[in-house]
């Protein structure tokens, strides 16, 4: 289930960028993250989705425990 809620994140997050950003993005994840301009560039973004699927986690575990 967290595996679907983050690969809807992620189409969330890439439709929002113009066409030249998502083929920079493409690039980005092929090189393994390794572009520096590119990972300061995208570094908010990134962060705002991997918090959103923290928080979707932490919200699951929380649930589990009740």
């Amino acid at each position: 289930m967290s595996q679907l809620n983050k690969k809807i994140n992620e189409r969330r997050f890439i439709k929002r960028l113009s066409f030249a950003e998502k083929l920079q993005v493409i690039e980005y994840f092929k090189n393994g993250m390794k572009n520096k301009d590119l990972s300061e560039k995208y570094k908010v973004r990134h962060s705002a989705i991997s918090k959103n699927h923290s928080q979707q986690r932490l919200n699951t575990t929380n649930t589990r425990k009740q």
